[in-house]
């Protein structure tokens, strides 16, 4: 587990040292932590050889899909109003805590295996009763549990009528990819279907997808496989001739019986 006071001082010194010596690129702006500059790429695997450029913020260590998540929040919750509500944070990500934390009265973390959360939970089978909680935030989670609809269907169960789920993954097929079993921890590449899936399931989505929000916080997951930039995705979601665009569906709740 990385320490928390270490994680800060990075923050701190990161940005000074990337600025000066990366003088080379855009300048962005990080609508989380505030910072204004250069960003760093991000190396996915080495053989093949493929890199996100631009991607992560040296101050918050966010990416492009923690900052999309922020800027989706930040307009479906634009209220400082809590009103008694309540959000269930599932894999909880370091640089978005206090910033969803701040949007409601209660909020909870969820993992199967983390310990610094308030519940070790496994979202196919969560404890929690009916109509738990107003909201439930799940980023690049559903690749991993066994049962993809058993997920879906604890998701909606836990929310009260009315209830929102802000669900972001990573879309690389039209169809989703069942593996049958787990690999690298996985068990399954997530298609465009998946949202027809949550629309199944909770009567209603809406689609935020990152060419909403302005360039300067860049959204774009720009990849690059040995050195040609690649956008072999679905047209949903592919950028031509740089990569992917983020997607957050959000699941509403309608009325339960």
């Amino acid at each position: 587990m990385r320490n928390a006071r270490t994680e800060k001082l990075k923050g701190i010194i990161r940005p000074f040292f990337f600025k000066l010596f990366k003088q080379t690129g855009k300048t962005y702006l990080c609508p989380i932590c505030g910072y204004q500059g250069p960003f760093k790429d991000k190396r996915i695997s080495k053989t093949p050889d493929l890199i996100r450029t631009d991607s992560k913020c040296p101050k918050c260590a966010s990416n492009e899909r923690h900052r999309m998540m922020f800027l989706v929040l930040n307009e479906v919750f634009n209220t400082t109003e809590k009103q008694g509500k309540s959000v269930l944070h599932i894999a909880p990500e370091e640089c978005l805590k206090d910033m969803v934390a701040e949007k409601f009265e209660t909020y909870h973390t969820a993992d199967l295996l983390k310990k610094d959360v308030d519940f070790n939970e496994d979202v196919q089978d969560m404890s929690f009763s009916d109509n738990s909680y107003d909201c439930v935030v799940i980023s690049r989670v559903l690749t991993v549990p066994p049962d993809l609809d058993a997920s879906l269907s604890e998701i909606h169960r836990v929310l009260k009528p009315g209830g929102l789920a802000v669900i972001a993954e990573i879309y690389k097929h039209d169809e989703t990819v069942e593996f049958g079993k787990m690999i690298n921890e996985r068990s399954r590449e997530i298609g465009i279907d998946l949202i027809d899936k949550i629309d199944n399931v909770f009567g209603k989505t809406e689609c935020f997808s990152s060419d909403r929000y302005d360039d300067q916080y860049q959204l774009a997951n720009k990849m690059v496989l040995d050195g040609q930039p690649t956008d072999n995705f679905p047209d949903k979601v592919k950028i031509n001739n740089v990569g992917f665009s983020e997607l957050v569906v959000i699941g509403k709740v309608a009325n339960k019986t």
